[in-house]
C-alpha cells in the first residue's frame, strides 16, 4: 500500500458524469476502494443517507435517529455493493476532525466528490467536470 500525502490547503470539487445505464453505487464503490487502498483512514462521518437495501436501510434509520453516524469504509462499501439504491448521501472521510474527502449523492443521480490534496486518478473518478468548490463551502 502506498500512502498518499494530502494538503488540506489544496481543495478540489468535481461532479461525476454518469451514463444513463451506469449504476452510480458501483462508481462510488470504485472511489471508496481507491481511498481504502491509498489512505490509512478508514472512518467516514455520515450526516445524511437515504438508501434502500438491507444494510442501507439500517444506516438510514440510524442516521435519522442520530445527527452524525460514523462507519468504516467496509460498511460504506457494503451499502454500495448490495442490491438497492443510494438516493441521498453526505459522507466525509475524516482525519483529526478534518474532512479530507466528501462524497455527495443527490436524488440518486448526481455524485459530487470533494477532496483535499492530490486529485484522484481519472481511472478511479471516470468522466467528470470541475465544479466550484465554494458552492460546497469547501
Amino acid at each position: 500500500m502506498t500512502a498518499i500525502t494530502y494538503n488540506l490547503d489544496i481543495k478540489w470539487a468535481v461532479r461525476l458524469c454518469c451514463e444513463a445505464e451506469e449504476k452510480l453505487e458501483l462508481r462510488v464503490a470504485r472511489i471508496l476502494e481507491y481511498l481504502d487502498n491509498n489512505y490509512l483512514l478508514k472512518q467516514w462521518a455520515i450526516s445524511d443517507i437515504d438508501a434502500t437495501g438491507s444494510y442501507g436501510n439500517c444506516l438510514t434509520v440510524r442516521c435519522n435517529n442520530e445527527e452524525i453516524i460514523r462507519v468504516s469504509t467496509a460498511d460504506l462499501l457494503e451499502v454500495m455493493r448490495e442490491e438497492g439504491q443510494v438516493i441521498e448521501l453526505d459522507a466525509s472521510l475524516i482525519k483529526d476532525e478534518e474532512e479530507l474527502f466528501k462524497i455527495l449523492i443527490r436524488d440518486g443521480v448526481s455524485i459530487d466528490v470533494l477532496g483535499s490534496g492530490e486529485m484522484m486518478p481519472l481511472t478511479v473518478l471516470g468522466k467528470y467536470v470541475y465544479v466550484d468548490k465554494e458552492l460546497f463551502m469547501w
